[in-house]
């Protein structure tokens, strides 16, 4: 299993069906089979203006499927204005922005790596820059529709900290925490974010928490990337008592791993 990113918690529906709802199976490409009559019908029908959502939504999961951002931003942009109350194309509308901002993004990822120069780091910190603010606007607007997706504050911290705004991600880091099913997915984004602000006391508190709540407990896999992160950090630090504590707990999960015994071996061998 593979953990969960920011955009995980924001782009759940592709690719999308003629209702605007996520289909079971990933290798069907319904663009392939919508004949041009029904976009056609489509368009004309919202120009009519329809007394539902539904052929927005129906039009807009076409465009998307086939990544036309613009037309689909189009038709989903009237289907707000047209339909205030309905939040499903409002939520498209923002998958869609999302969806754009990820292609830009990755795209200038692969430039800057095939030709690494001044131009393209440039442009690639543009990307990045604007990506986090569009996470950012996404999230405080769910947010404001739904303040009880205490969820939400993850790719909100995600972004902040992108933005350079560290303290009001900590701060909404800390919000989330108050759920206790996200306790430990943000205990463990909290331990990252503080490692990388070089407060290492800090973040070694937060993956021990992130690895050790009790109700509920962590799944297994986020117990042992918190360990992890902990033991790796603590070595660094030379904190080798608590390189040796958080090691310990590692070989306690997994007793077959020579690896860890080997290493908590050598850490019990060295002096404090």
């Amino acid at each position: 299993m593979q953990p969960l990113t920011p955009d995980d918690l924001l782009i759940r529906r592709r690719p999308l069906d003629r209702d605007g709802e996520p289909l079971d199976d990933q290798r069907t490409n319904p663009v392939r089979s919508v004949p041009l009559e029904r976009f056609q019908a489509l368009e004309h029908a919202i120009r009519d203006n329809p007394l539902t959502v539904e052929p927005y939504l129906e039009l807009a999961g076409y465009y998307l499927n086939s990544q036309r951002w613009t037309d689909a931003r189009r038709v989903l942009e009237n289907a707000c204005k047209r339909f205030p109350e309905e939040e499903r194309s409002q939520f498209l509308l923002e998958e869609s922005q999302l969806a754009r901002s990820l292609q830009l993004n990755s795209e200038a990822e692969q430039a800057q790596r095939s030709e690494p120069t001044q131009l393209t780091r440039a442009a690639l910190d543009r990307s990045q820059l604007e990506l986090n603010a569009l996470r950012e606007k996404i999230c405080r607007s769910r947010l404001q529709r739904h303040p009880e997706q205490l969820q939400l504050h993850l790719p909100l911290a995600t972004a902040l900290h992108g933005l350079g705004q560290s303290d009001k991600a900590i701060e909404s880091l800390r919000i989330a925490m108050q759920a206790p099913k996200l306790r430990s997915a943000a205990a463990f984004q909290l331990g990252q974010l503080l490692e990388e602000l070089g407060r290492i006391a800090e973040a070694l508190s937060a993956y021990r928490r992130a690895a050790l709540f009790r109700v509920p407990s962590p799944p297994r896999e986020l117990k042992l990337r918190a360990l992890t992160a902990a033991a790796d950090l603590a070595e660094r630090s030379r904190l080798v008592d608590s390189a040796r504590r958080y090691v310990g707990l590692l070989v306690e999960l997994e007793a077959d791993n020579a690896d860890l015994k080997e290493r908590y071996d050598r850490l019990c061998a060295t002096p404090l």
